[in-house]
């Protein structure tokens, strides 16, 4: 990924923008309008995002870095080969989207409404997330490392080759959406119940 070296400002943003190689360094970006925006190669570092409006915009080869949203909608966009790292997330709508290699590290999200998405070798590392919505969504390589999810709902989603074990789980909806899931023997333990209930097994 190329190193953005020209500082952008948030001027570049409008709707149907196409902001290319571009620096954003503490910069203030809250309540941006870019819906079915391009944003390709740019860097975003201590940012605020806040109440920004990225609906249906392609996002490629970016890096966000301790950015701050108290809410945040990216419903509907096709993000590619970006990361999040060190970020702190209120409400992210991120339903309809296509994510593909897109990698959160030591993030914090209270709520990320990915129903209906579909995505592909999405990676969460020592995150902190309340509410993970994966209503309806396909997905396929995911992978959940040091991260605790407090709420996971799972109804009618289609998971393939994705591993939980890193995961510290609280609370699951949807216990069907588990298919295609690896799971560590405590956690398998820990779903007994939800397993049996769904089954009408009796555990006496």
């Amino acid at each position: 990924m190329p190193e953005p070296d020209t500082l952008g400002t948030a001027t570049a943003f409008s709707p149907e923008a196409y902001v290319e190689v571009l620096t954003f360094d503490g910069t203030d970006l809250s309540g941006i309008d870019a819906v079915d925006s391009r944003i390709i190669e740019c860097s975003f570092t201590g940012t605020d995002l806040s109440g920004a409006e990225l609906a249906s915009s392609r996002v490629s080869d970016c890096s966000f870095d301790t950015v701050n949203a108290a809410t945040l909608d990216i419903s509907s966009g096709d993000w590619q080969d970006t990361q999040i790292r060190a970020s702190r997330l209120g409400g992210v709508q991120a339903y309809g989207s296509q994510w593909s290699r897109v990698a959160f590290h030591g993030t914090k999200i209270d709520y990320l409404n990915l129903r209906e998405a579909r995505l592909a070798d999405v990676t969460f590392t020592d995150c902190v997330i309340g509410e993970l919505d994966l209503s309806s969504a396909r997905g396929t390589r995911m992978s959940f490392v040091g991260t605790r999810i407090a709420q996971l709902t799972l109804s009618r989603a289609t998971l393939t080759r994705t591993d939980l074990r890193g995961a510290e789980l609280g609370q699951l909806t949807g216990i069907t959406g588990l298919k295609g899931t690896t799971v560590s023997t405590d956690q398998f333990l820990d779903l007994a119940p939800l397993l049996a209930a769904h089954l009408g097994i009796s555990i006496q």
